[in-house]
């Protein structure tokens, strides 16, 4: 056999990187997306309508203070500069079409819900973010209200397969129950793209992405599929 060369008659370097491939492979088959957390109270819900609101942007008040609360749960996460002009719509719809999928909800969309949500929170400023989901649920006839909120929205920088600053998002949907007033689901996606090399065991977002630098509404889309996999189901 020649040195250096398989078995097979090709460099033994080939070998390694099919090797190589395989284990990656098998790696991003087996590993959840990095990014992605949800909560979860209740996994079957007697819902017939969910209203979602329209998506929130929430910057910090000191625009050095690298982190934000979320309205809703007071949960903290990070931010990164002001988030783009398309961060709302993307979301939006995203969430929107992910849910519609389901077929088990009739969903009233974001262009409903905007009005009357304007309405109750001029009528309701002093009160909280619950109780003003609350009433616009109430008017709205949804036993649930989603609520979206968006802290980082960073586009790529560069080309598909040269970027000289990769796509981040943060973003956080919840789930309100207008009868009890509890938040029943919440999934928070929060992640920058990195390499394959500098992150092998993220692997799986590399391959769903083609193997590329994704746009920040590629990477998003990714994380809502997985958010949404753990929104409760009707009974």
């Amino acid at each position: 056999m020649t040195k250096g060369r398989d078995r097979f008659g090709f460099p033994g370097r080939v070998a390694v990187c099919a090797a190589l491939f395989a284990m990656l492979s098998l790696i991003a088959g087996c590993a959840d997306m990095a990014g992605v957390a949800t909560s979860v109270k209740l996994t079957e819900v007697e819902y017939e309508k969910i209203a979602v609101m329209p998506v929130q942007k929430v910057l910090p008040e000191d625009p050095r203070n690298p982190f934000v609360r979320c309205p809703l749960t007071g949960t903290f996460h990070r931010t990164c500069g002001e988030p783009g002009e398309s961060a709302e719509t993307d979301l939006e719809e995203l969430f929107v079409d992910g849910l519609k999928a389901k077929q088990r909800y009739v969903v009233i969309p974001p262009e409903r819900v905007e009005g009357v949500y304007r309405r109750v929170r001029a009528e309701s400023f002093t009160e909280s973010v619950r109780d003003q989901l609350r009433k616009v649920g109430e008017e709205l006839g949804a036993e649930g209200v989603v609520a979206g909120y968006v802290y980082c929205y960073r586009e790529r920088q560069g080309y598909t397969y040269a970027a000289e600053q990769p796509a981040s998002a943060v973003f956080s949907f919840h789930l309100f129950d207008v009868r009890d007033g509890t938040v029943i689901w919440s999934g928070t996606f929060d992640k920058t793209q990195e390499s394959l090399m500098r992150n092998v065991f993220d692997a799986r977002t590399f391959f769903r992405g083609g193997g590329k630098w994704l746009t920040v509404k590629e990477l998003s889309a990714q994380g809502m599929k997985e958010l949404l996999k753990t929104f409760p189901e009707r009974r």
